[in-house]
């Protein structure tokens, strides 16, 4: 008797043990609403209204393999941006590391996308060359989207009247008011300004010149609210297991 009572408790605290593996195995679903621009071919709305791209192609692959389910809502910056602030939504993406931003959204350690940096964009028919902003003698208006950051450099211009800034919804908007003699130049990240010329076919009709080669690492910030409750560089090695930063920078090469 003694014996069988040994045995059936031996039984019933492996079953325990079995199954309490089982549940530390099993991972909960992360529902994670993203609120991002768009910017093709990166991030964009088709002719029938869904959410495509290239970065929500590599989504969908996180969606399907993982625990994540993801979910991607376009906005234009400035509306993003406040809806992740006031809790609307729990990241924003690609957005660029600020100090100032740093105060208000939590930024993983790894970034969805290197940028290639900051180009201006002009007409054809302008001979101003751009060396650097120093270097501009008479002040220039400029379109950019709202609330985008262009970088330091471009920031500092800003600061001592060199430039005129004349701010839009859209990248598309800005490049129309340059196209049209609106404003001088026009600026976006490199990236953006080679998707939107070749989307608009206006190569012949602007030049692009670069204000910084440097890669800037853009990345998917969170709210504070969410960082609280997950570990969000866990979550960036899983989204980056399917998404390699660099891995678009051969579309402008081509």
């Amino acid at each position: 008797m003694t014996y069988i009572l040994k045995s059936f408790v031996l039984l019933v605290m492996c079953s325990l043990n079995i199954q309490a593996q089982e549940s530390i195995s099993v991972t909960q679903p992360i529902n994670i609403n993203i609120v991002a621009p768009e910017l093709k071919p990166l991030i964009y709305r088709s002719e029938n209204g869904s959410v495509e791209g290239l970065i929500i192609d590599e989504i969908e692959q996180v969606n399907k393999n993982s625990h994540l389910n993801i979910n991607v809502v376009l906005l234009p910056w400035a509306r993003a941006m406040q809806r992740v602030i006031h809790g609307q939504a729990d990241a924003i993406m690609p957005a660029l590391y600020t100090e100032e931003r740093a105060k208000l959204l939590k930024y993983p350690k790894s970034p969805i996308i290197n940028f290639n940096g900051s180009v201006l964009i002009k007409r054809v028919k302008d001979d101003f060359n751009f060396t650097n902003f120093e270097a501009i003698k008479h002040k220039k208006s400029v379109a950019k989207v709202r609330a985008v950051l262009m970088g330091e450099a471009f920031e500092e211009a800003i600061n001592k009247k060199i430039l005129d800034i004349v701010e839009v919804t859209r990248i598309e908007d800005a490049v129309n008011m340059l196209l049209i003699e609106r404003v001088d130049l026009a600026v976006a990240d490199a990236f953006a300004a080679y998707a939107v010329i070749e989307n608009m076919k206006i190569a012949n009709q602007v030049v692009i010149m670069p204000i910084s080669k440097d890669a800037e690492p853009s990345f998917v910030a969170f709210s504070r609210d969410f960082a609280e409750k997950y570990d969000i560089n866990d979550i960036m090695t899983l989204i980056n297991q399917y998404n390699n930063p660099s891995s678009y920078h051969k579309i402008i090469e081509e």
